[in-house]
């Protein structure tokens, strides 16, 4: 009884006491400036702020010089509807975002980093939109704004601001497939004029990456009629799934050429060249990384099984959203292939909801999980922003890509000759700054090449065939896992 009255035994409970105090003060610093009106308009133009500069003086990375390039080849040579990459047929999948591209280049006559990066750019900002409203009908107005913030917070999204690749966008559109499926939902029976909307939707998303995205929403919703008896969704859901196929079975059947089969399988993952062994646990860490804090909060939310006080507003809205955000993100856990971080970018959107909602329904239990998680999204963001000013005022990032492209057009334009490429990604980001008409051909074919003239080959490949050239081949500049060779 005496050690109990110790103070050795009451400083840490007056530590925790003092840890509570600090948590909710926190949420409360929080809760006044999210409720300021102009709160939404302030994260939105974070938003710009992070994204704008990016999309100006960042270099081309990951996979932008494939988007690009077939936005470009469609304006150079009008292939609206086989892509090509320069004269290389390419009919992997639909690609709507490259189509989009070409439209908004097509008064300049040329693809720039800005008119490529600014469809995704628009998507950032109807995604935050997007989260923000879904929360207001179920949480309060600085839960909202947290959820919109969480958007640019996650490392993946962070990755993604305005990368000329179609994830963003088909993440937005199928999330506001969602929306308008659960709003009307929400109230009653989904009209058939609601399904064909939703199909709609659907085939966009379809468009953009292919059909098996999709899934995110079909099996999403099919998995909550299932668990709900609410077979009346069934019809609507095949409904819109129908309409979803027809745009892209058209565009599937318009470009078919036999062989393409081989092509498409290969692409799907659904050949033995693409199969891998599937790493549930390794995707599982990985996807709960990419897309922390969202993730802790929406898992604490589940399993604290707590309600937001306007949550009983709209009975199984989190049942719903679950639904929709681990459905398909746990078949991609065990897919027997190659997994990249960006496929489950779908599942970001709704995992930002739920971290909106945990925000009210935690904040007085759990305040302190609230204010770290109020904390590390504030982090994030202030890395986000200094990195942003860093690309304006010091270094953008991948400016390699750039400053490389400008040599190869300056080693061009001094000594003049036809380019090539002897594969489809050889030098993919740098060729792209380069405003000249590049042909792919087959390695067997560089000997007869017009002389003189510059080869681009992936780096492995280039001293075999300067050793085989007698002389004639000379290696002038190193690029992204390619070399750029003359030939005299």
């Amino acid at each position: 009884m005496v050690l109990e009255n110790t103070p050795l035994n009451r400083v840490p409970k007056s530590r925790a006491a003092a840890l509570q105090l600090q948590a909710r003060e926190i949420i409360a610093f929080w809760r006044s400036l999210a409720q300021n009106k102009s709160a939404l308009l302030f994260v939105l133009g974070i938003c710009l702020l992070l994204a704008v500069p990016r999309a100006l003086f960042n270099g081309y990375h990951y996979v932008e010089g494939l988007t690009v390039t077939l936005s470009q080849s469609t304006l150079d040579d009008g292939t609206w509807l086989t892509p090509h990459l320069y004269n290389l047929r390419w009919i992997e999948r639909p690609t709507l975002l490259s189509w989009i591209i070409s439209a908004i280049s097509l008064p300049f006559g040329h693809v720039t980093p800005f008119t490529a990066r600014l469809p995704v750019l628009l998507s950032l900002v109807a995604g935050i939109l997007l989260v923000w409203r879904a929360l207001r009908s179920v949480a309060s107005a600085e839960a909202a704004i947290f959820g919109a913030v969480l958007v640019l917070a996650c490392p993946i999204v962070m990755r993604y601001y305005v990368t000329a690749v179609a994830d963003v966008p088909l993440a937005v559109v199928l999330f506001a497939a969602f929306l308008v499926w659960w709003n009307a939902h929400a109230k009653g029976p989904v009209s058939v004029a609601r399904w064909a909307g939703i199909g709609a939707l659907l085939a966009i998303a379809a468009l953009l990456k292919g059909p098996q995205p999709v899934a995110y929403f079909l099996l999403g919703i099919l998995i909550y009629a299932m668990l709900t008896s609410n077979w009346r969704l069934v019809p609507g859901l095949a409904l819109a799934g129908m309409i979803s196929a027809i745009p892209t079975a058209a565009w599937y059947a318009l470009v078919f050429v036999p062989g393409d089969q081989q092509e498409w399988l290969r692409y799907t993952r659904l050949s033995s060249p693409g199969i891998a062994t599937p790493r549930p646990f390794s995707n599982a860490v990985e996807f709960f990384l990419e897309s922390f804090p969202a993730s802790l909060l929406a898992v604490a939310l589940l399993v604290a099984n707590r309600t937001a006080p306007r949550e009983s507003q709209r009975p199984n809205f989190v049942l719903a959203l679950s639904c929709y955000t681990f459905a398909c993100t746990f078949v991609i856990l065990f897919w027997p292939a190659e997994v990249n971080p960006r496929y489950i970018l779908p599942m970001v959107l709704p995992l930002c909801v739920l971290g909106g909602m945990a925000f009210d329904a935690l904040a007085v239990a759990r305040p302190a999980l609230i204010a770290a998680s109020i904390a590390t999204v504030t982090c994030l963001i202030g890395y986000a922003v200094v990195q942003s000013a860093i690309g304006v005022l010091w270094k953008p990032a991948y400016i390699h890509t750039k400053i490389t492209g400008q040599k190869i057009e300056a080693m061009i334009e001094k000594d003049p000759g036809p380019i090539y490429r002897t594969v489809w990604d050889a030098g993919m980001n740098e060729l792209a700054y380069v405003p000249r008409r590049i042909m792919t051909i087959d390695r067997s074919a560089v000997q007869s090449v017009p002389k003189p003239a510059w080869i681009v080959v992936p780096t492995g490949e280039a001293d075999a065939l300067i050793a085989r050239s007698a002389g004639h081949l000379t290696p002038k500049l190193a690029l992204e896992r390619a070399t750029l060779l003359r030939w005299q």
